[in-house]
């Protein structure tokens, strides 16, 4: 009986440990665990600032080249540092075209891919810094999805002697995270901290216009092609196309929106066969990119040209803007 009891003892002992185990309070478990839903977890969407460590420019970069990037303020959880700045990562160059005939100028696309953390990577989307040169001129443009860029102080243009674009180094645009991923806390964000990233992404700059594009079904992102009305450029018009598919017609004053699956695509243009030209973009989820269609100078008519723009440029012309006609079996938005 003596024998019996104490058994008793020992395992009603054993549940009771096992019963404060389980009624332990989660704050006891580490910082970083994926079970801790208040710290640290970088949710998909969320905004980053990147920085390109080397200029990167038409006369020497290809597509496919790995560009070297790195966090230009850093990321603050619930009060807590996650990841510092200077946290490196890669990119890659989308597309790089010279300067080509019938007045076109240079085009530059580059895209933020991942950032080195520890030993695996937080995937990045969300980013398109765009350059592009002016009628072989010295201007050009510099355009981001994330609506935002900063350059480094001193530096004046963009372009390069012949039109060719040069996106110099320091310079800073917006990413974002691309998949919900949990971070083990660096400490306590500091004043320095919070005005650093005040710094960088400073206050965000909001656009309206005459056209509500609303955002792409879940899972796929959109490109809104348009062409701005001018005096110029009546009876001209020229079909986007992609893989031979006709995407839509860009007629003076028109524009359309394509649904297109997450991905790296190309699209072309033409008016007259000896000019076409092409566009790549990277395409991320949820995203909306801007592509202006202008006309510039050929042979006999004028030359079809796409060029990466921005949001705030498509609000500034909407007000001008008519739903373009599409072509039968186009993959345009609802």
């Amino acid at each position: 009986m003596a024998a019996s009891a104490s058994a008793s003892r020992i395992a009603l002992a054993a549940l009771a440990a096992l019963a404060a185990l389980a009624a332990a309070p989660a704050s006891a478990q580490p910082y970083g665990y994926p079970n801790q839903s208040y710290c640290c977890v970088l949710q998909q969407g969320t905004a980053v600032a990147v920085q390109l460590v080397d200029a990167v420019d038409t006369n020497r970069a290809k597509a496919g080249d790995r560009l070297a990037i790195r966090l230009a303020a850093p990321v603050i959880v619930d009060g807590q540092v996650v990841l510092p700045a200077g946290t490196p990562g890669v990119g890659h160059v989308v597309q790089a075209s010279g300067a080509g005939l019938g007045g076109k100028g240079a085009k530059l696309v580059v895209s933020a891919d991942s950032l080195t953390v520890g030993g695996g990577v937080v995937p990045l989307g969300g980013l398109q810094l765009t350059g592009t040169g002016k009628d072989h001129s010295m201007a050009a443009d510099l355009a981001s999805l994330g609506g935002w860029i900063s350059m480094p102080l001193g530096f004046v243009g963009f372009a390069v002697t012949g039109g060719e674009i040069q996106i110099p180094a320091g310079t800073n645009a917006a990413a974002k995270v691309a998949r919900t991923v949990d971070l083990r806390p660096l400490g306590q964000a500091s004043r320095q901290d919070y005005d650093q990233v005040q710094a960088v992404f400073g206050q965000p700059a909001q656009s309206k216009g005459w056209i509500e594009v609303p955002p792409p079904p879940r899972g796929m992102g959109q490109v809104v092609f348009f062409r701005a009305k001018s005096a110029a450029g009546f009876g001209q018009w020229f079909n986007v196309r992609e893989n031979g598919q006709a995407l839509g017609k860009l007629t003076n004053g028109a524009y359309f929106v394509v649904i297109l699956p997450p991905g790296q695509h190309s699209f072309s243009a033409s008016s007259e066969p000896e000019f076409k030209d092409h566009l790549t973009l990277k395409v991320d989820p949820g995203e909306t990119y801007y592509v202006e269609g202008l006309m510039t100078h050929g042979v006999v008519i004028g030359v079809a040209d796409l060029t990466p723009s921005d949001k705030a440029h498509f609000d500034a012309v909407s007000g001008a803007l008519q739903a373009a006609t599409p072509p039968t079996g186009a993959r345009l938005a609802g």
